[in-house]
């Protein structure tokens, strides 16, 4: 039974397959149902309780509060394999629901503490066993990409403080890799994990004019996990390296009822270039590497503009634009995260009720068609190989609510 090469090409690719994630490579962007509704350009806004989330320098701004919201995903994803039958369906459940919170309160004059929790990294996809032709057949039916999931929770912990038109924060990130889950047509990987990373913002209200930035520092997640494969169940160790985030934002209020933001982010997925797995200590199989996994991933891009315009004193309506670029390159390109350039188109509208407001909003995802054909023929690991060889079409819709409520 070889398990070291199995191990090796099939949990390397659980903590990067997640399906058609909202954001470049398998991070989440939708971190509120205000930022949803706004293609997630909300950086340098200071007036909306929802981007705090994005920035929680803006806590400096307000006395205090929270916003509490619920989204839910539907997905689509499809493949025509090269050598195939015709097209196949990803067999993901076509729903996902994320929460979010963000809850601050004043600890002194010009000093607000906050915490927020989300899903910033995530998704799954599924395709049945025999959707790849060279996948469908030994020796590499054992490889087939059947189920991937990843789910990952940050709790963050944040500190701002205003100095006039000026606010600055600092906090951390504590990331919990809870559910990461790989099937094939021969073994189940299952595994989690948690660390620290941090966080800085900077956010400055010049007259009509805001501006905004924050960093996100990159993490790597070690997991724990076991491999169970026919009566076989071995305890193994590897590290998800989580990227480091930049987003710089200008917000304009044109008038006493229309504003306007622009963003611009970058994902350092230059750090996703391989995972080593190594058996865990309680294996008794010795420290050295099982077998490395490279993916060669490029940081990517994201530009956004979100626009918000008063209907009324207590009716605000949102709507938003965001082109998002794949840190995914050909080089290595995997059938578990067949990942694109995107374009996003939201909108939404929050009611006031008081110190209370309710908003809701929606988001379509169009990924651009991928076409992969590679020439290097199958090996251990499926990534980069004409295994994968086919024409990959994917969207998704977003749905969200909210309820939030300002402290007096």
């Amino acid at each position: 039974m070889h398990i070291r090469p199995l191990l090796g090409s099939v949990f390397l690719l659980v903590v990067a397959g997640v399906g058609a994630a909202q954001a470049s490579g398998f991070a989440l962007s939708e971190l509120s149902i205000a930022g949803l509704s706004e293609g997630d350009a909300l950086v340098a806004n200071t007036t909306t309780l929802g981007a705090l989330a994005y920035n929680p320098a803006a806590m400096a701004f307000h006395k205090g509060g929270y916003n509490v919201g619920l989204f839910g995903i539907s997905d689509h994803t499809e493949v025509t394999p090269t050598g195939g039958n015709g097209t196949v369906v990803a067999t993901t459940p076509h729903w996902e629901t994320l929460p979010n919170l963000f809850w601050f309160q004043k600890v002194a004059s010009h000093m607000r503490f906050g915490f927020g929790v989300n899903e910033p990294y995530g998704m799954q996809i599924s395709w049945p066993a025999q959707t790849f032709p060279q996948l469908a057949q030994a020796p590499g039916s054992a490889l087939a990409p059947t189920y991937t999931g990843l789910r990952l929770f940050d709790v963050s912990p944040s500190l701002s403080y205003r100095l006039g038109a000026i606010a600055i924060d600092l906090g951390a990130d504590y990331y919990n890799a809870h559910r990461t889950t790989l099937g094939t047509p021969t073994t189940t990987i299952s595994g989690s994990g948690e660390e620290v990373g941090g966080h800085i913002g900077f956010l400055a209200q010049l007259g009509q004019i805001g501006l905004g930035a924050n960093y996100r520092s990159a993490s790597n997640v070690p997991l724990d996990g076991t491999l169970d494969q026919t009566g076989v169940s071995i305890p193994i160790n590897a590290v998800l390296h989580l990227p480091w985030q930049f987003a710089l934002g200008v917000h304009d209020t044109l008038t006493q009822k229309l504003g306007i933001e622009f963003d611009f982010n970058r994902t350092g997925w230059s750090r996703f270039t391989n995972i080593v797995v190594t058996p865990a200590p309680a294996a008794g199989m010795g420290g050295a590497s099982l077998t490395t996994s490279n993916y060669n991933w490029q940081s990517a891009n994201s530009y956004r503009v979100g626009l918000e315009y008063a209907l009324s004193e207590d009716v605000q309506l949102r709507a938003g634009y965001a082109y998002d670029e794949t840190g995914a390159t050909n080089t290595d390109f995997s059938a578990r995260i067949p990942d694109a350039n995107r374009q996003d188109i939201s909108f939404g509208a929050s009611q006031k009720l008081g110190d209370w407001s309710l908003s809701a909003g929606y988001m379509y995802v169009h990924f651009n068609t991928r076409t992969y054909a590679s020439s290097t023929p199958l090996t251990t690991d499926p990534n980069g190989t004409s295994a994968y060889n086919g024409t990959y079409r994917s969207y998704a819709q977003l749905f969200g609510i909210s309820i939030s409520r300002r402290f007096s």
